[in-house]
Parts: structure tokens; sequence; C-alpha cells
């Protein structure tokens, strides 16, 4: 399946598809991608993405062996979140359980943008500013919210440089093609198996907060 048909097939953020693939471009469209964000990409030598799962998983290994904090795969899922919903590491290289994972924090997160409970991640929006053209109010905070979650610095201005960028629109699939119900063997991924409840739905707890407090009992 090619990237459209599992975003198509996985994604469980519906408001905003340019986002979760705006996402994928910054991981450079990779399964296997890993980074460490406290790293500076700009004064060190990168070595070179990952093209494998083994691959991955000892540079995930590795980073956190060093005390870091991996992001993982096509939308950068940092391990917690994996924890939250009852993944193992291997997991994050799924392109689909990766998607259904990434996208369900963001409808989480844009949940908590439209109840106000980041008032102040999209406190200095300007729609007049180069920056915030492609954006509104709400945008610029579910960006800000997964790029604070998954601690990437400059998120932000990666992101939005991707979304203000004129790209020649792709062909969408038909869902008709989409290969919704396989004729193979069950599988353990997909967005089926991971409506799973993260919070109380009457939790005070933003799922930002939450998560650094661990997963629910």
């Amino acid at each position: 399946m090619d990237l459209l048909s599992t975003l198509l097939v996985c994604s469980l953020y519906g408001p905003d598809p340019a986002l979760v693939r705006a996402i994928t471009a910054n991981s450079h469209e990779n399964p296997y991608f890993v980074m460490d964000p406290a790293v500076d990409t700009t004064a060190l030598d990168v070595p070179a993405d990952p093209k494998t799962q083994a691959e991955a998983l000892a540079r995930a290994q590795d980073i956190t062996s060093h005390g870091g904090k991996p992001l993982l795969g096509l939308l950068q899922l940092p391990p917690a979140w994996l924890t939250v919903f009852g993944r193992a590491l291997p997991d994050a290289f799924d392109p689909c359980m990766n998607i259904a994972i990434g996208s369900a924090m963001l409808s989480a997160f844009d949940d908590e943008c439209a109840h106000g409970k980041h008032p102040r991640l999209a406190a200095d929006y300007s729609p007049s500013a180069p920056a915030h053209r492609a954006l509104s109010p709400r945008r610029l905070c579910v960006i800000r919210t997964y790029g604070d979650a998954v601690g990437e610095t400059d998120f932000e201005e990666l992101i939005t440089l991707e979304l203000s960028s004129p790209s020649p629109a792709p062909s969408v699939p038909d869902p008709s093609d989409a290969p919704i119900f396989p004729s193979l063997p069950p599988h353990s991924w997909g967005p089926d198996c991971l409506l799973v409840p993260i919070l109380p739905t009457d939790s005070p707890v933003p799922l930002t907060a939450a998560l650094t407090q661990g997963p629910p009992p």
C-alpha cells in the first residue's frame, strides 16, 4: 500500500489530512525514520535514515541507551505513546499502526485546543504573519501541542513551512481501492485495534499532562 492509501485507511484525524501528510514529509516519508530531538542536526553529520526495521530498532535503542528520547516512524512517535496504546517498540515502524497512533493523538490534541485547554499555544497568532498564512488559531495550537509533546523544538517551523509550500495536489486514492478488508489473516494493527480509552471522558487532566504521568491504571 502506498503512503496516500495508508493515510486514507489508517488515519484517525479527519479534520486536517494535510497536517498528517506534512508530518510524514518531516520524517522523509520513511516508515523506519528515527531521530533524536535533542541533537542539533545542522551542526552534526547525521547518519543516513534507517532502511529496515532492524536498523530502526538499533538506532532507537542506541539513542535510548544514551539517555535520549527517540522519535519513531512516519508521525515521529515518542515511545511513551506506544506504551499508552499497549504497543511494543517495533509497532512504531508499521506504517498503519504509526499513523493510527499519531493521528489519534492529533485528534485528542485538537479536542483540547477546541475546548481552550491550551490558550497560550495560539496566543501570538497573527493571520498577517507570513508563517501563519496557512494556519488557523486551532491548527496552530494543534501543531504546537504535538511539537511540545514529541519534544522537537523546531517542529512548528518545519511543519508550517511544509504546509505553506506550494506543491502539486496529489491524486487521492479511491476509498474502494483501499484494502480495508484484505483477504489476509487478521492483523493486529489498524484503527479498529486502537480505539481504546486513554482517559475517562470527564477527566480534567489534558492528555499532554497525562502522558507525562504515564498511562492510567
